[in-house]
């Protein structure tokens, strides 16, 4: 069900519902080609690889540097998914690869935009679960060759940006007045975040100006499950897409399942000490450190506030459990509309693909909880 989609800018892409079970797929994925997932064997990609596997039987393929790390993978689903080694730098390799696929899942940051180009040309579609804002431009500029080849892109594939995405236009399609958009979200230690997302999250800390969008500030936000909390300003790319796409000001702010970690961490960043990190090109060794802590909890929460000049306000917040698995579930239920569905051409964001309320009920199916809050009264956070 559409809700109040036409008051919202970029709605005409919308109407091509995800939501299908797996039995629905297995008798009509087209043209007997694969699905490819490279960095199918990493924290993310093994996630996004097993879930499609379930819906379509040996018709995966995980591909990456390391055939052997593939081959693991593989049989860990029994026949369900198959197992081929490919370097993205190496154009014949991409060729190879590309001449069995019709959707390509990246789930590592290496060569993104050639990859991306490559699968484009061929009219193949492509997702990418890239959370880096360089990374993302660079695909978006790509629009124009994935229309004219009839193919398509999606991008925020994830928690954030993704679910942030999501939740962002499902709030403004509740108050179309809103002129404002917070979102908060709230990782735990615990856990694999993967190499990737640990990079990531260093790269915020150590840009000089990376912590905040311009006049943002610190936030008391209520969490489902933690209460209030003090969130901070960091740079997720997708403050900057939901901003474009919906037309408002939007910020993003994080938080830590301990709140002393919190403090400490945007404590040093407050002196300077992460911007000096930087400065000594002293990245690697900080994302190692970071890479070896798994203290605390793998939940996490991702709230999203809308609210307009009156002081009217809506919510919504999606919950769960292990980052990477949730980030390779949404890549999935994507891959798997792009292989069973026409979408519209072009170089999309997940939030245009679809009314968002499907694809958030659906998350309950995998071990998410959804809450909506549509009072629409002062709301004081």
């Amino acid at each position: 069900m559409i809700l109040g989609t036409s008051e919202l800018p970029g709605t005409e892409l919308r109407g091509h519902s995800m939501r299908a079970s797996a039995d629905e797929h297995r008798g009509r994925p087209g043209a007997g080609r694969s699905i490819v997932v490279i960095g199918g064997y990493g924290a993310v990609g093994g996630a996004t690889a097993r879930r499609l596997g379930l819906w379509f039987p040996g018709r995966v393929v995980v591909a990456g540097r390391d055939p052997t790390k593939a081959r693991i993978l593989a049989r860990s689903t029994g026949a369900a998914v198959r197992a081929a080694g490919v370097d993205v730098d190496d154009p014949a390799d991409v060729d190879r690869l590309l001449d069995e696929a019709a959707v390509v899942v990246m789930c590592v940051e290496r060569a993104n935009a050639a990859l991306a180009e490559a699968c484009l040309r061929r009219g193949v579609h492509y997702v990418d679960v890239t959370a880096s804002t360089p990374v993302i431009r660079e695909i978006e500029s790509l629009d124009k060759l994935a229309a004219r080849h009839r193919a398509t892109a999606v991008l925020s594939v994830g928690v954030a940006p993704g679910l942030t995405n999501l939740l962002a236009r499902h709030c403004l399609e509740r108050l179309p007045s809103g002129d404002r958009i917070d979102i908060s979200l709230l990782l735990g230690q615990g856990g694999d975040h993967g190499a990737d997302s640990v990079r990531w999250l260093v790269a915020g800390l150590t840009r000089p100006d990376g912590r905040r969008r311009p006049g943002a500030r610190r936030a008391r936000v209520r969490l489902p499950g933690w209460g209030t909390r003090t969130v901070h300003p960091f740079p997720f790319s997708d403050q900057r897409t939901i901003g474009e796409s919906l037309r408002i000001t939007a910020t993003t702010r994080i938080c830590f399942d301990s709140a002393l970690v919190t403090s400490l961490l945007f404590g040093l960043a407050t002196i300077g000490f992460f911007t000096l990190v930087g400065r000594l090109r002293a990245e690697t060794p900080l994302t190692s450190v970071l890479s070896r802590l798994h203290r605390g909890s793998d939940r996490f929460v991702v709230h999203v506030r809308a609210s307009d000049a009156a002081g009217n306000a809506v919510s919504s917040a999606v919950t769960g459990r292990d980052t990477c698995r949730i980030t390779g579930v949404v890549a999935a239920l994507v891959a798997r509309d792009l292989f069973t569905t026409s979408l519209p051409a072009g170089v999309l964001h997940i939030d245009a693909l679809q009314p968002s309320r499907p694809l958030l009920d659906e998350l309950r199916e995998h071990l998410m909880t959804v809450e909506h809050d549509d009072r629409r009264s002062r709301l004081p956070e």
